[in-house]
């Protein structure tokens, strides 16, 4: 079985401004990935292994979720998850969005409908930038963040979301995700 998740691309203009930042960033901080510039997304809903039955079975209902405008979304600011010291991961926040919910909660009644399990934590949409902390001997210092957020580049505030993907994980290759299937938004 393979692993698949449906999420949003980002558009290839922040996509360029993630990854050139990307470089800096590995200066300061110690992560083992760093997320390709093809792969930056953001996940509606992960699925883990799924049977390629039920993947069938999923591509036929996934329009019932397309059926919304295009619209655009935010980014805001960067946060992790895990540990303050190690944290496992780090992105860039998406701002809360009315439209966003009412897809992702729809993509989850249709994975539902075909017997995924819901994930029972609160829904945050995020872009990843790195995982897996590296050092466990080097800190995230509150001086260091702060290094980092005040040096944060200029980038694209917005940018259009106009489909959300099925996405196939190849985790050995680079890189690792790849399209199997859009869904364009009305």
């Amino acid at each position: 079985m393979s692993h698949y998740f449906i999420g949003i691309q980002v558009k290839p203009e922040l996509a360029k401004q993630l990854s050139v930042w990307q470089t800096s960033l590995s200066n300061q901080l110690p992560y083992k990935q760093w997320t390709s510039r093809t792969d930056f997304h953001i996940t509606l809903v992960f699925l883990g292994d799924v049977d390629e039955n039920l993947i069938q079975t999923l591509q036929s209902k996934l329009p019932f979720a397309a059926t919304y405008s295009i619209f655009d979304i935010k980014r805001t600011t960067l946060g992790t998850f895990g540990n303050k010291q190690h944290p496992r991961v780090l992105w860039m926040g998406i701002e809360n969005n009315p439209v966003l919910n009412q897809i992702q909660r729809k993509v989850v009644q249709i994975c539902e409908s075909i017997g995924y399990n819901k994930d029972n934590r609160a829904y945050t949409p995020h872009i990843t930038i790195a995982k897996k902390w590296a050092k466990q001997d080097k800190f995230l210092t509150e001086k260091i963040w702060n290094d980092v957020l005040n040096n944060m580049p200029d980038l694209d505030d917005k940018f259009k979301v106009d489909a959300f993907h099925l996405y196939k994980v190849h985790p050995a290759s680079n890189p690792k995700y790849e399209i199997v299937q859009s869904f364009p938004l009305s």
